[in-house]
């Protein structure tokens, strides 16, 4: 049994009773957005991985009909019950959200659609995740719950829109990419379009992706996400009424086609929402060469396409944070660092790098004596950390 398997048990007996016997284990990862940024819910290419860190959902039976009980540990010594009818159309009001509330999504989600719950459970949630880094530990936890909750499995791209929906009830109109991959595993290759993706293996040699904490978190329903969806929307009405009336998404306008579309949307379109499109065109076409970068295992030029991603986010999206852009800056002088980006939904959390295996010391010892030293953090362990592509959510064997 993993470790967090056992601190979730540990956690569970403490609370529940020694004699808590657990039925079920659910496990699902975070992962990396590692080009296409605030692309997926505007119809884009994303390349996105699963990685090797885990929220883990143990659950056994309970005696209290009709009710879902929850502990995480992380968070909270309470034990939350949750009746399960009292989720029927729930929708989670002004406010913190955490582990219960998206407890609620799931049950909301599943009801929803009809499918019924397993039945009363006792929930134990532990994770290694980082909440508030960029990892989408909310999408991990989501699908996570919805293999625990579900009593007859979901097949995967049902699971997506079920965990997806249960972040929407939860205040983030988030896109599908980050349950994708936390379901596929490994690294895929998502379409905005149909939510479909297709699995990659690229041979990273001697690179690795690494995440560096800027000491500020981020959490996206209370960040500028909701607002730049909004904004997509809203230019892709004008892109729509001007130019392309039937433009199914801002993602699949041409780079050529968005130059020849500026003229005629000059004095009815702001600068605001030009700039959105400028960087949704941009960054699915970085995608596009990204994937023909990896395929080349061209790592230099995919640590380029990074940087300019991240650049675009922070200037034309501006969905990145002044914290993260000099972590940002001070990574890429790091001789080794092929490239490197703000990541996940913005406005704090983590920079991605891309870095030399051989640099990773060097590069640790420069950001300790720099930037994580003149920037503290909350978060405790190492503050430059290596990501590995995982395995996908599943059901474990006890």
């Amino acid at each position: 049994m993993s470790n967090l398997r056992e601190q979730a048990v540990r956690v569970g007996r403490d609370h529940y009773g020694v004699a808590w016997v657990p039925t079920l284990v659910a496990e699902a990862p975070g992962r990396l957005e590692l080009l296409g940024n605030h692309v997926d819910y505007n119809g884009g290419l994303v390349l996105a991985g699963a990685i090797d860190r885990v929220v883990t959902v143990v659950a056994a039976a309970s005696g209290t009909p009709g009710t879902i009980e929850v502990i995480a540990g992380d968070v909270s010594n309470e034990i939350v019950a949750i009746p399960i009818e009292a989720c029927r159309d729930w929708h989670a009001p002004p406010g913190p959200i955490g582990p219960f509330e998206y407890t609620m999504g799931v049950m909301a989600s599943l009801l929803g659609r009809d499918q019924e719950i397993r039945g009363a459970l006792q929930l134990s949630i532990a994770g290694n995740v980082p909440v508030g880094f960029g990892m989408s530990s909310s999408a991990g936890l989501c699908v996570a719950l919805v293999l625990a909750l579900a009593s007859i499995e979901p097949t995967g791209r049902d699971t997506v829109a079920i965990a997806r929906e249960a972040e929407h009830r939860c205040g983030s109109p988030v896109g599908a990419m980050d349950q994708s991959a936390s379901v596929a595993g490994g690294v895929i290759l998502f379409d905005g379009r149909d939510a479909s993706y297709s699995s990659l293996e690229p041979d990273l040699g001697d690179y690795v992706f690494a995440v560096a904490d800027s000491g500020i978190t981020h959490a996206l329903a209370t960040s500028s996400y909701p607002t730049r969806v909004t904004e997509s929307q809203e230019a892709l009405g004008f892109i729509r009424r001007s130019v392309f009336p039937d433009l199914p998404s801002l993602g699949e306008i041409s780079p050529e086609q968005w130059e020849a579309a500026k003229p005629a949307l000059a004095d009815s379109m702001s600068p605001r929402l030009q700039q959105r499109v400028d960087h949704v065109v941009s960054e699915v076409e970085r995608v596009r060469l990204g994937m023909a970068a990896a395929q080349a295992a061209n790592w230099l030029e995919f640590g380029r396409l990074m940087t300019d991603s991240g650049r675009s986010s922070n200037l034309n999206y501006e969905i990145s944070h002044p914290r993260v852009e000099e972590l940002v800056d001070e990574l890429n002088r790091i001789d080794g660092v092929a490239g490197a980006r703000m990541m996940g939904g913005g406005e704090g959390g983590p920079a991605l790098a891309l870095i030399h295996r051989d640099a990773l010391p060097p590069a640790a010892a420069a950001l300790q004596e720099g930037f994580f030293q003149r920037n503290p953090s909350h978060l405790s362990g190492e503050r430059l950390q290596v990501c590995a592509f995982g395995p996908g959510a599943r059901i474990v064997a006890l």
